[in-house]
């Protein structure tokens, strides 16, 4: 063979090569206990569609959850591992390519390109297909506000108060592991009923049912110690922590971990629906 038909053979074959291998590297596949840039990118991705995961740059269970949840929210096989589908709709969340279409062995067949078609929306409306504006948000939590919850005598003897809150601060930087309960990862109800069984109080595992506890009161009216709950996903109580007076609540947050927050936070403040007394 000619050398210089030998050097464009060689040419084409290389970059044939070369895209293919871009194409497949343009979709790794993770799934936990992978590390490094390419799992912080897709917790990057993640976060710009409102998942709460933390930027770690390492695929935790954390972040195995909020994968599935992801695929199960876009109609995709659930496997918690970033495979090339996933990962094309994290890069580019307007379109979904439509399932593959098997066709009849023919010798005249003609390769049909992929449909394109509007990729379902997160939490969507089921009326009218949309995300929830900010003013239905607002709307969404000012009627949760407005229930009156389920209500229980207080329980928490005053003297334990100060010891709960103690116990409390001592995981402050522990990081947000969904489902953790222990100081290897909280969750935020999972953090609550840690600590206080630590102090020998036993608390339900979820924020709904931790919010059927005590008597709903004003902020004013709330002592160190006490409970407080938030609406985050605009739908129902999702989060809670525990009140340190000063408007200062300690939890365990999607994005930081366990650490202390204002009430008067714009974010907490939007998503806060009610404090509960049971300090006794």
């Amino acid at each position: 063979m000619d050398k210089t038909v030998k050097l464009l053979f060689g040419s084409i074959l290389f970059f044939i090569v070369l895209s293919t291998t871009t194409t497949v590297m343009a979709a790794p596949i993770l799934k936990l206990h992978s590390q490094g840039h390419d799992v912080r990118l897709l917790q990057q991705m993640l976060q710009k569609q409102n998942y709460g995961v933390r930027i770690s740059g390492i695929f935790d269970i954390s972040t195995q959850e909020f994968v599935k949840q992801f695929q199960k929210d876009n109609h995709l096989a659930i496997t918690g591992a970033t495979d090339r589908q996933t990962w094309d709709l994290l890069e580019n969340p307007t379109i979904i390519s439509s399932p593959a279409i098997t066709l009849p062995p023919s010798s005249s067949r003609v390769s049909t390109p992929a449909i394109k078609t509007p990729l379902p929306i997160r939490h969507q409306s089921p009326s009218i297909g949309i995300k929830p504006t900010s003013s239905q948000n607002d709307d969404n939590i000012a009627e949760i506000r407005a229930i009156t919850p389920k209500e229980s005598a207080p329980f928490l003897p005053a003297k334990k108060a100060d010891d709960i809150i103690s116990t409390a601060k001592k995981y402050i930087g522990t990081p947000y592991v969904y489902g953790g309960e222990s100081p290897k990862g909280f969750d935020c109800s999972g953090y609550l009923q840690y600590v206080f069984k630590k102090n020998n109080v036993n608390l339900p595992r979820t924020a709904d049912k931790q919010y059927e506890l005590g008597k709903k009161v004003p902020v004013k009216k709330l002592q160190p110690g006490d409970l407080v709950f938030f609406a985050t996903d605009a739908k129902e109580i999702s989060h809670c922590g525990i009140y340190l007076g000063q408007d200062e609540f300690i939890h365990s947050s999607s994005s930081r971990g366990v650490r202390i927050d204002k009430l008067d936070n714009v974010y907490w403040q939007k998503y806060f629906v009610s404090g509960k007394h049971i300090i006794r």
